[in-house]
């Protein structure tokens, strides 16, 4: 035993200078574990400086040792002896290194006997390995296989990206033919939107399986040589390791799922009856809540929109992913984006609701806002659409509107209909009854003129060379005319 100990102490004096010329360490160094790597294989960590040597001495010790044993004639062994101060690694009968207690991984439940048992499967792995290596033909059986598999996958590759073009170019004339029998302009833009989106799924889809074909093959490249195994190994284990946190957290993410679906369902069936309850109101059935048929479109687009948001904020932390750090910094980056970049939205979208609400003006009514004077079309979310006496479709943002004047000729509370008037200047020397009279047997025989309430001129202003007159009367709307 004592002989085996000088063998020992003899190897790690008498090792190659470069391997010890790195004397003074610090401190972390000193003390850092290092690796005994031979044929690209783990064999042993040192966890402890030993005779003066750090572990990483040590380390490169023991490889040089492994590396002389094995180019020597023979397969060499792997055999132990217990010692006072641990176990000697014996290679081929030939001293190796010595593993001591220090070098034991306590905090893993790891103990000596353990050690000993992995380094002798580890190290009988990597020589074995070596010699078969060198074995004739061993690299050259390694190459052909490698060629052949490389022009394999390249032909499958091929084989995938043609049919993936064939069936692009199948879909596109099945669509072409599909959206010449189609009537509707939105349905053919949609069934070509879908084709986009196809496409887009088929070269995402081919990409996939290109990359995991080219994983594969390398895979299988790397197991036909010894010394890239251990490569083709952990590929192996890395890829089963993804496959079982991708199952598992499928599994885990199902009841979120169920219950975020339950949800949306839930919120889909309150749309649903509250569309039923609205169309109702909206064609005159029954009122609901004081709503007529004006606000009973809007309100239940609002009453929807409100059911939706609410199921979304409930169905939010049930979704995959949801707590994650990555989720809710998007979400903050959303909220901020839409609070910065969708004021205007919002506050146009409010006043649009102001003005529904409000009753200011409805669909049908001579309104005059600011400059523009014309019959309103359509109040929507963001602008008020109105048509001008010459027939021109003016849209204004729905904030100019309520924050601006505006003259509803519509709104009358004598009779049904709108008063409408207009200027005359005349001079001094004019009689001005006689104009008067003029004004009013005008009034009187233009169309859709009320005679009740009866028509009236007002004098409104003295100038230095004529009278301002403005006859005023009371009409209604023609149909399919923006006024009378």
């Amino acid at each position: 035993m004592a002989s085996l100990l000088l063998v020992l102490c003899a190897s790690l004096l008498l090792a190659p200078a470069p391997l010890l010329a790195a004397t003074e360490e610090s401190t972390a160094q000193a003390h850092a574990p290092a690796t005994v790597r031979y044929y690209n294989r783990d064999i042993l960590t040192f966890r402890s400086a030993f005779m003066g040597r750090s572990p990483l001495q040590r380390a490169q010790v023991a490889e040089f040792n492994i590396k002389r044993i094995v180019d020597e004639p023979g397969t060499p062994g792997v055999t132990f002896n217990d010692t006072a101060a641990g176990v000697i690694l014996l290679l081929g009968g030939e001293v190796v290194t010595l593993i001591t207690p220090a070098d034991v991984d306590t905090a893993q439940g790891q103990s000596l006997a353990q050690v000993r048992e992995e380094v002798r499967s580890r190290l009988g792995e990597a020589v074995a390995a070596a010699e078969r290596e060198r074995a004739p033909g061993r690299v050259l059986r390694g190459v052909l296989h490698s060629l052949v598999a490389t022009a394999l996958a390249a032909a499958l590759a091929w084989v995938m990206a043609w049919l993936a073009r064939q069936l692009r170019a199948a879909m596109l004339v099945w669509v072409g033919k599909k959206a010449g029998t189609l009537r509707s302009v939105p349905v053919r833009q949609m069934l070509h939107g879908a084709n986009a989106l196809a496409d887009w799924l088929s070269r995402a889809l081919l990409l996939v399986a290109v990359l995991v074909l080219a994983e594969e093959w390398l895979r299988y490249v790397f197991h036909q040589f010894d010394y890239t195994q251990p490569w083709a190994t952990t590929m192996t284990l890395w890829l089963a390791a993804q496959a079982k946190a991708w199952l598992w957290a499928g599994v885990a993410a199902i009841p979120g799922l169920v219950t975020a679906l339950i949800i949306f369902l839930l919120a889909r069936l309150a749309s649903q009856i509250i569309g039923i309850l609205f169309r109702g109101v909206q064609h005159g059935r029954f009122q609901l809540f004081g709503i007529d048929r004006q606000l009973a479109e809007p309100s239940r687009k609002l009453i929807v929109a409100g059911i939706w948001l609410f199921a979304l904020v409930m169905a939010y932390p049930y979704l995959p992913g949801s707590g994650s750090d990555a989720f809710k910094g998007l979400t903050v980056l959303l909220g901020v984006m839409i609070s910065l970049g969708g004021s205007s939205i919002v506050g146009q979208a409010a006043a649009g609701f102001t003005l529904l609400y409000s009753r200011t003006m409805s669909v049908g009514d001579l309104v005059k806002v600011a400059e523009v004077e014309g019959q309103v079309i359509q109040i929507g979310l963001f602008t008020t659409r109105i048509r001008t006496l010459t027939g021109v479709e003016v849209s204004l943002p729905n904030m100019h509107v309520l924050s601006g004047k505006l003259l509803n000729y519509s709104r009358d509370p004598q009779a049904a209909g709108m008063w409408l008037e207009t200027g005359v200047t005349i001079g001094y020397d004019t009689p001005w009854r006689q104009v008067h009279r003029l004004l009013l047997d005008a009034a009187g025989r233009t169309g859709h003129v009320q005679h009740a309430p009866p028509a009236y001129v007002l004098q409104t202003a003295l100038n230095d060379f004529y009278v301002g007159v403005h006859p005023r009367f009371h009409g209604h709307l023609q149909e399919g005319r923006s006024r009378p």
